[in-house]
C-alpha cells in the first residue's frame, strides 16, 4: 500500500492524495456505546484537474532572510521507556486462564439483549471478544462480567444511555444474558537480553535502548525542522497580500470531498461513517473545516508558485522519479497513473520552494 502523499508544508492538513489511509476496525453493536450506521458503498466521484484553475492574485513581501528559531531537541529516559513499553505491548500474548474474570482480561462471549422480554435488533451476538475495561459496551456490561468464570451464564440488568442514538433503546432498561465462552489473560513479555535478541537486531538491552534514543532524536529533529518551515511560511504569508479566487477555493474543496468520498467507497462505507471513523468528526464539522482548509491551500499555492516563478524553481522529470521511488512506485509514470500529474507536481514544487526558503532563512 502506498504511503500517504500530502502537502505538509506550513503545517496544513491539506491531503492532496489520501490513497495510503489505514483502515480502522469499526465494529459496533447494540450493546456498544455508539450505534452502528449501515454502510453502503458510493459511486466513484470525479476529481477535477486543477491545472488551469486561476487561483487569484498575490503580492509577495519579504521571503528571504526570514529569522526563525529552531527548538532544542532532547530525549528523556521516560520517553525511551515509553517507546520500549510500546514494543513490549506489541508482543503481548493472550493466554487462556481458568480463573474468575478480572479487569484487563479478554473474554469471548455470547449474549442476547432483551427489552420488555423481547430480543431487540442488534442486541444478540455469538463469539464476541471483549476486553474488560475497554468501555466498548454500555456502562455496567463489562463490570458485570468481573468475577465470572468460563462456562458461567450472567444476567445483566442495565439501562441504555439517555442520549443513545437509537430512540427505542435510549434511557430504557434492558437485560443481557451473557455466556462466558473463554477467559484470556494478556501477558506482556519482560524486557531482557533474550527479548532483545529474539525481536530486534541487537544483542543487549543497552544497544536496544540506544537505538530507541536515536530513533526518537531523529523523529523530534524532523518535527523541529518542520516547525522551522512552518514558522518561515507563516512569516512569509503575513507579509504577502493574497487574494484567492472563490472558484479555486470551491474546486479544491470539491476535490477534497471527492477524494474522501472515494476513499470511503473503497472501504464499503458511506461518507459520514467514514469521516466519523477516521477523523472522529461529524460530517458537518468536517465539511466546515474542509472549506477553511481549501482556502488555505489556495493561498499557499499562490505564494509558493509566485516564489517559484521569481526564483526559477521548476519541477523536473528527475523530481517526479525521485518522489515515485520514495513512495514505492515502480516509476514516475506509474505514480501519475494512480495520482494526478497536478497533485504530484504541486507536492514537488511545495517541497522545493520550502527547501529554498529554509536555505535562505536565518535559523537561530
Amino acid at each position: 500500500m502506498k504511503k500517504i502523499f500530502k502537502v505538509c508544508m506550513c503545517g496544513l492538513i491539506a491531503a492532496t492524495l489520501i490513497s495510503g489511509c489505514s483502515k480502522k476496525d469499526v465494529k459496533e453493536t447494540a450493546g456498544s456505546k455508539t450505534e452502528a450506521t449501515e454502510s453502503s458503498a458510493q459511486e466513484t466521484v470525479a476529481v477535477k484537474d486543477l491545472t488551469d484553475i486561476d487561483n487569484g492574485k498575490v503580492t509577495l513581501g519579504k521571503y528571504k532572510g526570514i529569522e526563525v528559531t529552531k527548538e532544542k531537541v532532547e530525549v528523556t529516559d521516560e520517553e525511551i521507556n515509553q517507546a520500549i513499553e510500546s514494543d513490549l505491548s506489541a508482543k503481548m500474548k493472550k493466554v487462556d486462564v481458568d480463573r474468575p474474570v478480572k479487569d484487563g482480561d479478554v473474554v469471548n462471549i455470547d449474549y442476547v439483549g432483551t427489552k420488555d422480554g423481547v430480543a431487540f435488533e442488534g442486541g444478540t451476538a455469538k463469539g464476541t471478544d471483549l476486553t474488560i475495561g475497554s468501555n466498548q459496551f454500555i456502562d455496567g456490561f463489562e463490570d458485570g462480567l468481573i468475577g465470572a468464570k468460563k462456562g458461567d451464564k450472567v444476567s445483566l440488568n442495565l439501562t441504555f444511555p439517555e442520549k443513545y442514538k437509537n430512540a427505542d433503546l435510549a434511557g430504557k432498561p434492558v437485560v443481557f444474558e451473557v455466556t462466558i465462552n473463554s477467559v484470556q489473560e494478556k501477558q506482556i513479555p519482560e524486557l531482557n537480553d533474550a527479548f532483545v535478541q529474539e525481536n530486534t537486531s541487537f544483542k543487549t538491552i543497552d544497544e536496544y535502548k540506544e537505538d530507541k534514543k536515536q530513533t526518537l532524536l531523529k523523529s523530534k529533529n524532523e518535527q523541529a525542522e518542520q516547525k522551522v518551515k512552518n514558522d518561515i511560511y507563516t512569516a512569509i504569508a503575513k507579509e504577502a497580500k493574497v487574494e484567492p479566487k472563490q472558484e479555486a477555493i470551491d474546486a479544491n474543496y470539491d476535490n477534497l470531498i471527492a477524494k474522501y468520498t472515494n476513499q470511503a467507497s473503497s472501504y464499503g462505507m458511506d461518507f459520514a461513517t467514514f469521516i466519523g471513523a477516521f477523523t472522529g468528526m461529524k460530517e458537518e464539522d468536517f465539511k466546515t473545516a474542509a472549506k477553511a482548509q481549501a482556502e488555505e491551500v489556495v493561498k499557499q499555492r499562490l505564494i509558493v508558485n509566485a516564489i517559484a516563478l521569481k526564483e526559477n524553481i521548476k519541477v523536473t522529470d528527475d523530481d517526479r522519479k525521485k518522489v515515485a521511488e520514495e513512495l514505492g512506485y515502480e516509476s514516475a509514470d506509474k505514480l501519475m497513473e494512480t495520482e494526478s500529474k497536478f497533485d504530484v507536481d504541486d507536492y514537488i514544487i511545495n517541497n522545493k520552494v520550502m527547501d529554498f526558503l529554509t536555505k535562505n532563512a536565518v535559523i537561530k
